[in-house]
Formats: C-alpha cells, sequence, structure tokens
C-alpha cells in the first residue's frame, strides 16, 4: 500500500522537483503523514508557478526537510497540511526580460480539468514554512530577504480560517468560484548592498529594512470549466513602520532603482504586448425564462442568494494593493562619510517624515473610460479624475478621426510614391495632431513606426477594447518636521508640512495628497494609436511653512542626490537615451496654505 501511494506521490511532485527518489519518502499510511528530505525544485516551474515577471528569473530552490499530514476522512472541511523547515532560493535580475512564463504546473497537472473534488482539496492545502532566505544578484547590487514563520491558508470572507466548504462562493449559473487565502509571516529582513569592484568606485552603504507581522490577502476568480484564473486581488497590510535612513543610505537606493527601472519597463511592455483582453463573465440565464416548478423555483431561490452573495464579494478585474498604517521616515546626515558632493553649510541635519495610511493600488487591466466605482477606494477625487480622463479620451478619439480622414483625403488626391524628405502622409499625421501628441502601442517600447502602419490599423481600432493600467497612491494625513541640526536644539520639532484637515472640518477620509498616473494601451501587441499618459493629482488642506533652514539642507540634499545619480547612470551606462513622452497634468487644490518665516 504504502509503495504504491509513493509511486503516485512521485507522479506528481516529479513536475516540482528535480532529484526525488522513492528513498526520500518516509511514509506513514495509516496516519497520513508523510516526510521529505533535500528537495531541489525545479526552477522553471515555480517560476511559472510564482508567475514572477520577466526581469526576474529562479536560478536554484533546495528545501530541507517537507512534511505533510492528510486527514483522510475530513478532506472536504480540513486541509492538507504542508510544512516545510527551511527553504533557500538564489534569483537574478536580467538584463532583458526572459521569455513570458508558461503555463502554472497546477493547471498543467489538472489537464485543464473541471473544478471538482481534487481541484478543491489542492485549493485549500495550508502552507507553513519556519524560514524562507532569498538571494537576488543584480548588475550593481546583491540583495536578500528572509522570512521568518511564514503561513498560507484558506479564510471564508471574513478573514477567518474555517470549514473549508465556507472558504469558496461557487456560482454555477455564471460559471465561476471565489477562493480566499491568506499569507502571513512574523518577521521580513530585506538588506541590500552595492557590488564594489576596482573599475567602479561607488559610494554606497548597505540598505536594511526589518518588518514586524504582516499579512497578505489573496482573492482568486476561476472558472470552473477549466480553473483558470479570470481575475485576482492581492492586498499587503503592513503595520506601523520605522526606517530611519542616512543620506549615503537614500542614494544607494535610489541607485539600485535606477539601475533595475530600465528593465523593470521593458518587462512592463513586454507584459502589455503579451496581455490578452479581460475575459467577461457569463452571463447567467434571467429567472422568467426558465420554467417556474416548484423545484425550479427553490433552485432560483437558492441561485439568486448565491448571486448576491457571489456580487458583493466579486473580483471585478485584477488588482494590486499595500496598506501602510503609519510610516514614520527618518532622513540624516551621514557625518561619518566624507562629502563628494555638493559642500553643504549645516552638517549633522535631520528631517522626520510621518505618513500616515498610506495605500498604493495598481489596476493594470482596467477599460479605459470603464466605471471604477468597484475600486477599493473610490472617492470624489477618483470620480473627479476619471470625468477629466473621459475628455481626454473623446477629444482622442476625434483626432485620430481627423488622422484617418487626412491620411483617406491624401491617399485620394496622391498615388503613394517614397519621398527623400519623409513620408507625406506623415506629415498630414503630425500637423492634424500638432497640439496632441499620439503615440502607438509598439512606440512605448521603440520609436518610429510608421504612418502606413497607422493608417492601416486605425480602421481596425474599433474591434479592439482600449486598456489602461493605473496607479493609484493616497496618503490619507502627513506632517513633514522642520529640519534639526546639531547646533539647534528644540523641545518639540516644528512642521513644515501638514496637514489641517480636522481644524477645517474636512470629512476624515479625505485624503491629505490623492494621485493616479494612468497610462493606455491595446492588448495583444496590437499597434493601434493610444492617447499620452496622463497624471492627476488632489492636494487637500495642506498647509506649508517656508522655513529657510529646511529648505536650504533639502535644496542641497536634493542636488547632492541628483548627482550622485547621474554619476551612477554614467558609471553603468543606464541612460537608454529616451525621449520624454508627452503627458497630461492635472492638479487641483482645496484650502492650501503658504506660511513664510523670518529668522
Amino acid at each position: 500500500m504504502a509503495g504504491l501511494i509513493k509511486k503516485q506521490i512521485l507522479k506528481h511532485l516529479s513536475r516540482f522537483t528535480k532529484n526525488l527518489s522513492p528513498d526520500k519518502i518516509n511514509l506513514s499510511t495509516l496516519k497520513g503523514e508523510g516526510q521529505l528530505t533535500n528537495l531541489e525544485l525545479d526552477e522553471e516551474v515555480l517560476q511559472n508557478m510564482l508567475d514572477l515577471p520577466t526581469w526576474l528569473a529562479i536560478t536554484r530552490v533546495f528545501c530541507n526537510k517537507a512534511a505533510i499530514r492528510i486527514h483522510w476522512t475530513k478532506l472536504k472541511t480540513h486541509p492538507l497540511c504542508l510544512s516545510l523547515d527551511k527553504v533557500e532560493m538564489e534569483m537574478r535580475t536580467c538584463e532583458e526580460p526572459r521569455p513570458p512564463n508558461g503555463p502554472s504546473p497546477i493547471a498543467t497537472a489538472s489537464g485543464q480539468s473541471e473544478y471538482g473534488f481534487a481541484e478543491k482539496v489542492v485549493e485549500g492545502i495550508s502552507l507553513s514554512v519556519n524560514s524562507i532566505i532569498i538571494k537576488i544578484k543584480a548588475k550593481a547590487f546583491n540583495a536578500s530577504f528572509e522570512l521568518s514563520q511564514l503561513q498560507i491558508y484558506s479564510v471564508n470572507t471574513s478573514w477567518q480560517q474555517s470549514d473549508l466548504r465556507f472558504t469558496r462562493i461557487q456560482d454555477p449559473q455564471r460559471g465561476e468560484v471565489l477562493t480566499f487565502k491568506e499569507i502571513t509571516w512574523q518577521m521580513i529582513r530585506i538588506e541590500a548592498d552595492a557590488i564594489q569592484n576596482e573599475e567602479h568606485d561607488i559610494l554606497s552603504a548597505p540598505v536594511r529594512l526589518i518588518t514586524n507581522q504582516s499579512k497578505l490577502k489573496v482573492s482568486l476568480k476561476r472558472r470552473l470549466k477549466d480553473c483558470n484564473v479570470v481575475a485576482s486581488k492581492l492586498v499587503l497590510l503592513l503595520d506601523d513602520l520605522l526606517w530611519v535612513l542616512t543620506d549615503s543610505q537614500l542614494k544607494a537606493m535610489a541607485q539600485y532603482s535606477k539601475s533595475l527601472s530600465e528593465v523593470i519597463e521593458k518587462s512592463a511592455q513586454q507584459r502589455k504586448s503579451m496581455a490578452s483582453a479581460p475575459t467577461q463573465s457569463a452571463t447567467p440565464v434571467p429567472v422568467s425564462q426558465q420554467v417556474r416548478t416548484p423545484q425550479t423555483i427553490a433552485a432560483a431561490d437558492q441561485n439568486d442568494a448565491l448571486a448576491k452573495l457571489f456580487h458583493a464579494f466579486d473580483v471585478k478585474e485584477t488588482s494590486y494593493h499595500l496598506i501602510i498604517s503609519h510610516l514614520d521616515l527618518h532622513i540624516c546626515d551621514d557625518i561619518h562619510v566624507k562629502e563628494r558632493g555638493f559642500p553643504k553649510e549645516s552638517t549633522g541635519g535631520a528631517m522626520q517624515l510621518s505618513f500616515t495610511q498610506i495605500t498604493v493600488d495598481y489596476y493594470p487591466y482596467h477599460r479605459a473610460g470603464d466605471s471604477c466605482q468597484h475600486w477599493m477606494y473610490y472617492n470624489e477625487a477618483t470620480k473627479t479624475r476619471s470625468s477629466w480622463t473621459k475628455e481626454l479620451l473623446k477629444e482622442f478619439k476625434s483626432n485620430v478621426d481627423m488622422l484617418k480622414q487626412a491620411v483617406m483625403d491624401y491617399s485620394k488626391s496622391k498615388p503613394p510614391s517614397p519621398s527623400p524628405n519623409g513620408s507625406p502622409p506623415h506629415v498630414l499625421i503630425e500637423t492634424t495632431l500638432r497640439h496632441k501628441p499620439v503615440t502607438t502601442g509598439k512606440e512605448q517600447m521603440s520609436k518610429g513606426t510608421s504612418s502606413a502602419n497607422i493608417s492601416s490599423s486605425t480602421s481596425l481600432q474599433p474591434r479592439t477594447k482600449l486598456l489602461s493600467s493605473c496607479f493609484v497612491i493616497r496618503v490619507e494625513d502627513l506632517n513633514i518636521y522642520q529640519v534639526s541640526t546639531a547646533d539647534q536644539r528644540r523641545d518639540s520639532p516644528k512642521a513644515m508640512i501638514c496637514c489641517n484637515k480636522k481644524s477645517l472640518y474636512l470629512p476624515s477620509e479625505m485624503a491629505a495628497i490623492h494621485i493616479e498616473f494612468t497610462e493606455y494601451y491595446f492588448p495583444d501587441g496590437k499597434d493601434f494609436p493610444i492617447p499620452c499618459p496622463n497624471l492627476y493629482i488632489q492636494m487637500n488642506a495642506l498647509q506649508l511653512t517656508l522655513d529657510p533652514r529646511s529648505m536650504l539642507w533639502l535644496n542641497q540634499f536634493i542636488l547632492d542626490l541628483r548627482q550622485s545619480l547621474e554619476q551612477f547612470t554614467a558609471i553603468y551606462k543606464l541612460d537608454s537615451g529616451k525621449e520624454d513622452e508627452h503627458v497630461d497634468i492635472r492638479v487641483d487644490g482645496l484650502m492650501l496654505k503658504v506660511y513664510t518665516m523670518r529668522h
């Protein structure tokens, strides 16, 4: 019996591992317990399962011990418990995006089968890991992540552990199922340090961040017929953070971000070009069109209750969210490091930045012009921005119609002929859209799309829905204090920038700062004209105190940071030479005040 079960375990786990053999499996059939030792996981398979971005690649994954516990008689209500002791993962960044991820091995293992009992058992697995160490090697730096006491388990709609039957909402009429998972960890330690060598003399300090207990909430919507994920929602919740950074550490962070920005941008454009149009949920058959019998009436009532429950927790579109309840950031001069940048009039300065309820939302596949009412923090600011972007899209459509008409008129008037000074249709396009630049989808990756492509693709434009990727950043409250120096002592710090919502009796849910940045693209890499990106900023009840000492210190600090980035860019040749694209910007302000100080 044990031999047969070992063969089944080998059959399924061999997709994920490299060196699995029967002698590494210790199995107790009656107790429902088993152990695996010294597992080396397949990097490509794990890459596909985690759906990593294409600027990251896994090079090695090792687990020293794994244990599994199965409740044979309670598979419908109790999860399979998988425990890992120590997991080591090595990764590297790619200078050019690697090939896109393949299908998930879980979907491959199920053979794209219908959502049934086996899929429910696999989906309900509970995972715990004592320690995870992730090492990342990049072009300019090395980074490490250490997580302790990681747990993954299924939860109900109230985000509480319960009977597995209550951790999913299944709607047969829609042909979809919602499932909920929660991931928690006790501590995460992040460290990054520059790669030192003789050729590149870079002044850098290691960057460290330690966070306490955090959690990640995951909501998935799958199709019942093939178990494919239709949409997902990830919410990362971080508790209060206190972070002290010297100016050399801040420079290092900026340099590391700069070194990754180019490949991350290329990876994002690759994702957009490979993206398919969001799938639409199946529309349920109206009850009025069904035959009315006592049995169908009872079933209709049950289906109606399921439909209402499903609608209440539905994942309308894929989204990613970060929520930080409170962040205290202290930036100070590194007096022990020899100055290489701009000379500072005052040394030993420090500035405190305090932010309350920071939220960052990302919607990568939102249909342009569609309603945003289902977004996590839909408010008046988002409503104002939506009406503004609809006007921009309307203007863009009008410009594209003018472009098409100009090309058609030219084609009718003159036969196409090559010109040494450039294509005449291109001149007409530029003239038509002189006041409103228009780019095409492939121009986001490389400039210079021919006007022939534009004219031919615009005729197909109505057949494909324009998509947008939206970033939303909100800060409920903030206090940025005046700089403190070694020769200056204060009993309590004074604010340089603060929010006066309470004193002005403004709604507590109104954000002090609200920022939305939107880019547009067509799915499946279609090379159609696209609108320019737009940026919307709303500031409410902010008060700025112009403290000369703080302004001078900030100016010197920013100049020094900029010079450091320019040197770093020159050393690693990170300047891609990409031209700045046109961005539509709108800034709204409510009850803003500026005070001046005299010393």
